[in-house]
């Protein structure tokens, strides 16, 4: 399977998130993963914290012949590098390529505005973000910060006219991680698990509670697993000014965009152990 990913990932920052990053040694990882190339955005964090992260975090697992490109640094930035490389490895590739996006949705929507068939070349869009209703964690109400980063681009992407599967933020919290597997990742090393242990305390002290939620991970695990959510067909008529808040709306009437926004893990378990198996086996060795 070939994949592009576009995200935001920020992981060895301190206070900063990290399943972007556990979501690249995923890839890395999954055998039937063919990664071409990785795209970043603003998110997270600004867009040279998460190329320097992302940079990093290559090259320390020895991927770092893995095309790396700058995207959007804020909202509606007119096209990059990044939207630049979509666009040619889509066009090169059509029908074979599939995007998986964690972040804000600039790249693709500046993809897009540089080849208009851009989305028609793709095999199928993979991303996550979105509510559908307020978000509480712990003793939080949590703001949603993929979406509604780019609310322009988010409606140009669920619009897409190719196939698009979203993981909403309520069905990733199907999918914790706490103490207990963090002693099960013995595989990795010192500074992997500090970097996974301070996130947890991070997470925890600022929600209250002793996990943090892999919530980029469930769209890379569709990715290879299909079998693993169930389908749901649903259309989402949200306008620019609902997705300025992430706001999913769904409804039956109406014009919208048909997506697929799965609401279950059917097999949690199994889900989990890929995970480490794939993990496993990019191990990120000390220095």
């Amino acid at each position: 399977m070939r994949v592009i990913y576009d995200c935001d990932n920020t992981m060895g920052l301190p206070m900063k998130e990290i399943d972007d990053g556990l979501t690249l040694l995923y890839l890395l990882g999954q055998p039937d993963v063919e990664l071409l190339g990785v795209t970043t955005t603003f998110g997270n964090g600004d867009i040279e914290e998460v190329y320097s992260q992302t940079e990093r975090l290559l090259d320390d697992l020895e991927y770092g012949n893995i095309p790396l490109f700058r995207g959007e640094r804020e909202r509606g930035q007119p096209p990059t590098e990044a939207a630049r490389f979509l666009a040619d490895t889509a066009a090169a590739h059509p029908g074979e390529i599939t995007l998986l996006a964690t972040g804000p949705l600039g790249n693709l929507r500046a993809a897009a505005e540089m080849d208009p068939a851009f989305f028609v070349h793709l095999k199928q869009v993979v991303c996550m973000g979105g509510y559908l209703r307020p978000l509480r964690i712990g003793w939080r109400n949590l703001p949603e910060l993929n979406l509604s980063a780019d609310p322009e681009a988010t409606y140009r992407v669920l619009h897409a006219g190719c196939p698009v599967t979203l993981m909403n933020a309520h069905v990733c919290l199907q999918a914790s991680f706490g103490w207990r597997d963090l002693r099960r990742a013995r595989f990795w090393g010192r500074e992997m698990r500090r970097i996974v242990r301070n996130w947890l305390l991070t997470f925890g002290i600022y929600c209250g509670i002793s996990v943090f939620y892999l919530w980029d991970l469930l769209p890379a695990v569709y990715l290879s697993h299909q079998e693993l959510f169930d389908e749901n067909p649903v259309v989402v008529r949200s306008s620019v000014a609902d997705l300025e808040t992430g706001t999913l709306v769904i409804g039956d009437e109406g014009e919208g965009a048909l997506i697929n926004m799965p609401t279950r893990i059917l097999e949690l378990e199994r889900f989990e152990a890929l995970l480490f198996a794939a993990w496993q086996r990019v191990l990120w060795e000390d220095k």
